[in-house]
């Protein structure tokens, strides 16, 4: 319990981020939560029912040294103010590591990203691919992204890719194309919704994911395959426990990758909090 002599500061300070929020929220789009779905589909590779002020997540690998941590916040109307994304996993002699810091700029976004692959022989680690780069989101009349695009280098080469963005009358993301020097980067993705209007699967040309709700339309998980040169991948994620808008907030993971001598098994949990711009309300 707050003690009194901190309970008038404290709800005066409730009562100003209140009132900043109703301000703001008569200034949002009309649209603003199917914008930002779009726009989080694109930038964040998912969406989130509310009026989202600021998600915590962390991921822990139960098999395998693998661990991820992330934090976005949104501004008032629950557009994306700023993204910081960091992932490693150790695996055998390899070592994968990611991070991604995704920004608001102007009247879109830029994101610096840095994906690094380490093999350690002997003792020794050797980096045997780097790729680093920065991609900007552009924003058309409609508040949506229209096109991106992403400058990079693979250990060293310079390289270029651009992506365009379509849509149905309604401002949800339908398909995106993208195209450049680098192959892995060159995909079409199709983005479907169920008949409650729930963002229900996205497909490209060697990937699929599936996403599940229950009658109530709380998440319930998601099922995806993969395919590379070298295997198969396919993941299940299971919700165990939604907040008070249906969200998940912990989560169960299985992998089973298929490769040509071998089938390998990991597993995972992720815990996820969500705060509200509305939540000093309730």
């Amino acid at each position: 319990m707050i003690k009194l002599i901190y309970r008038l500061p404290v709800l005066i300070l409730l009562a100003g981020l209140a009132a900043h929020a109703a301000a703001a929220e008569n200034q949002c789009p009309p649209a603003k939560k199917t914008i930002n779905d779009s726009n989080n589909l694109i930038m964040l590779s998912g969406t989130a029912k509310g009026d989202i002020r600021l998600v915590v997540a962390g991921m822990v690998g139960k098999d395998l040294d693998e661990q991820a941590r992330s934090s976005i916040s949104f501004d008032a109307c629950s557009a994306l103010s700023e993204e910081a994304y960091d992932y490693h996993k150790t695996e055998g002699h390899m070592t994968l590591r990611m991070s991604n810091h995704t920004v608001k700029s102007g009247d879109g976004w830029e994101s610096e990203y840095d994906i690094a692959i380490i093999i350690d022989q002997d003792g020794k680690q050797s980096l045997v691919n780097h790729k680093q780069g920065k991609s900007r989101f552009f924003v058309g009349e409609k508040g949506v992204i229209t096109s991106s695009t992403d400058a990079f280098t693979i250990n060293g080469q310079p390289g270029f890719t651009t992506a365009i963005y379509d849509y149905d009358k309604n401002l949800r993301l339908l398909k995106s194309t993208a195209r450049g020097s680098d192959p892995f980067s060159n995909d079409v993705n199709i983005y479907a919704y169920d008949d409650k209007g729930y963002f229900s699967s996205m497909r490209s040309l060697h990937a699929s994911t599936r996403y599940l709700y229950g009658v109530d339309g709380r998440e319930a998980g998601s099922f995806s395959v993969s395919i590379t040169p070298m295997s198969q991948l396919t993941k299940v994620e299971e919700c165990r426990r939604n907040d008070d808008r249906g969200n998940c907030i912990l989560s169960y993971g299985s992998d089973r990758e298929i490769l040509p001598l071998a089938v390998i098994r990991r597993h995972r949990s992720t815990a996820t909090q969500y705060q509200y711009w509305d939540q000093d309300s309730h």
